[in-house]
This record gives structure tokens, C-alpha cells and sequence, in this order.
């Protein structure tokens, strides 16, 4: 009796997401098109492979059973289609890869790490939302973003390759330099300078400040993590940034890093990619490079040129 590998495959994406309109989206068909793959496969099968679950799906012991097969059918398939299309036969695999803003220090490195496994990495740096429909859509093979140590999209693979932890940074001199750690509501009265909406950090600073009646009304939105690292430079306010982004600032002395007194002021390093069963092999080389060298053994570069103040 013969199966449709492509059953198979859908069969993978629905258990592994566990839910049939994630998996109609991560593998750009319709959900009455997985549906009826499912159906066809279980016909052949001639068991429940899955039953319904609230808003998704959980596999029956014999779902279980044949999953494992159906993963290697997706893992074969996709070898097989980078075989016939040559990337294997070149010097090195083209990734497209987008990088927020935060981690764009990380950049030449990921790039430089990607070389020297066989990958040709063309770095695209964009705000985190715009990067994550981009993967989701399948124009970018992967995206290295920071995120709320929460999962944030069902329908993405989340690898997170470490964390920083968010810190507030004022110019030298500011009335709350000396005080090591202060609690969010010593902010108050301050002006805050915020990354733009969408951006990993500012949605995690807006939950660490949640409570304190402190917004983006209390200061300005500067658009980029740049922007407001160059705000608190100029003594035009204060920034709610990651420890890393800080680093070469504060070994020059252009500002003073404060802890925050409060729970939420931990952020992850993430690689998003479509689902397992979805992803080229060059994609699954870069998970497996990046999971060996954690994001924060890559920042050790210059920042972003300095521009005295006017």
C-alpha cells in the first residue's frame, strides 16, 4: 500500500504545531486542503491518527506511532529537493537571515560563523515585527530577534540561543547615576525614550513598567534602539535598553547603567524559523552553528560611531 509523502509531511507540520490551521498556514495551503490530506492519510492508515483538543489537535497512540516516520519522510524529502537543486553542489548555501536592530552587533560575526560552515548569509537589519512575517512568509530562511522569555508565535520555531537582561541607561551625572538599582517608580518624572512599537525590548519594557501609570506618553518614541541609545547620550532623556547594547558605552563612559528592582527585565536571543519540517537543510546548519555560540560571546565589537553632541 503506497502513502503520499506530502501526507506524511503535513501529518508532521499538524503535530508538531498541534493544530491544523497553524499548519495549513506554516505550509502555505489551505486548511481544507490539510484537512483532507489528513483524511486521505488516515484512510490509508485505516486508525485515528489525531482527535480535536479545544482549538488544536493531540495524535492517538497510533499518531504517535507514525509520527516518526512521517518526521523522516519530511527530513528525506528535504534533503532530496537541496540535492536536486544544486545547493549542495555549491561552495556555500545563500541564507537570507534578518537581524533587529538590538543584535545588530552581532552581525559580522553570525556572517563570519555562517562562512566557515558553508553558508553565504545576506543579513537584512529590520524592526523585529517586519522580521517575523518575513519568516513567515518564507522570504527570509530565519531571523535572530530578542524576545519576551515567553513564546510569542505558535505557528514559528523558536530557538533561543541566550538572554540579556534589560537595564536603564542615563548620561553621566543624571540625579540617579549613583544608585546602582532603582525600581521603576523612581522613573517617574523622567523622560523616557522608547525603541519603536513592535520592537522585542520596548514590548518587554512595557510589561516590566506595566502598573506604574509609566508609557511612551512620558517621553518620545525615537524608532530605533540606536536613536535612543544617542538620546541618552545627549542628556535628552533616559532608555530602557539591553545589557549587551550597553557595553561599549559603558566602557567609554557615555553612560550609566542601572538595574531595575522588578520581575520581567530578562529578554531572549532568538532564532525564528518556519517549523522543523519546513526548513532546508542549509537553515537547520545555522540553528545547529548558533546553538553552540550563544549570541552574547558575539558582541564583543565597537559601537555604533559616536556623534558629539551639538
Amino acid at each position: 500500500m503506497r502513502i503520499n509523502p506530502e501526507h506524511m509531511i503535513t501529518f508532521s507540520v499538524v503535530a508538531e504545531l498541534a493544530s491544523v490551521s497553524r499548519a495549513a498556514q506554516a505550509l502555505h495551503l489551505s486548511q481544507p486542503a490539510v484537512s483532507g490530506q489528513l483524511r486521505v492519510l488516515q484512510e490509508r492508515v485505516g486508525a485515528p491518527l489525531y482527535e480535536r483538543q479545544g482549538r488544536g489537535v493531540r495524535l492517538t497512540p497510533d499518531g504517535e506511532r507514525l509520527l516518526p516516520y512521517a518526521q523522516a519522510v519530511a527530513r528525506n524529502i528535504q534533503d532530496a529537493a537541496d540535492l536536486v537543486g544544486g545547493l549542495r553542489a555549491r561552495t556555500a548555501a545563500t541564507l537570507r537571515v534578518g537581524f533587529s536592530v538590538a543584535l545588530t552587533p552581532a552581525v559580522s560575526s553570525v556572517v563570519r560563523l555562517g562562512a566557515e560552515h558553508g553558508l553565504q548569509i545576506q543579513a537584512d537589519t529590520r524592526p523585529a515585527a517586519d522580521l517575523t512575517d518575513e519568516v513567515r512568509a518564507g522570504t527570509l530562511a530565519a531571523a535572530l530577534i530578542v524576545t519576551p522569555p515567553q513564546r510569542t508565535s505558535v505557528d514559528l520555531d523558536y530557538h533561543q540561543l541566550g538572554e540579556d537582561t534589560l537595564r536603564v541607561a542615563v548620561p553621566p551625572g543624571h540625579p540617579l547615576a549613583d544608585q546602582g538599582y532603582v525600581p521603576p517608580h523612581a522613573l517617574h518624572g523622567e523622560t523616557l525614550l522608547w525603541a519603536a512599537h513592535g520592537s522585542g525590548i520596548r514590548l518587554q519594557a512595557e510589561r516590566l513598567l506595566k502598573g506604574t501609570g509609566l508609557g511612551v506618553h512620558q517621553g518620545a518614541e525615537l524608532g530605533s534602539l540606536w536613536a535612543v541609545l544617542e538620546g541618552v547620550r545627549r542628556g535628552h532623556g533616559i532608555g530602557i535598553l539591553p545589557a549587551s547594547f550597553l557595553s561599549g558605552d559603558l566602557r567609554d563612559g557615555r553612560v550609566v547603567s542601572l538595574g531595575i528592582e522588578a520581575p520581567n527585565v530578562t529578554v531572549a536571543h532568538t532564532l525564528i524559523t518556519l517549523p522543523a519540517a519546513a526548513v532546508p537543510a542549509a537553515t537547520r546548519t545555522l540553528i545547529e552553528v548558533l546553538a553552540r555560540h550563544p549570541l552574547r560571546t558575539l558582541f564583543h565589537v565597537a559601537p555604533a560611531p559616536h556623534t558629539p553632541a551639538q
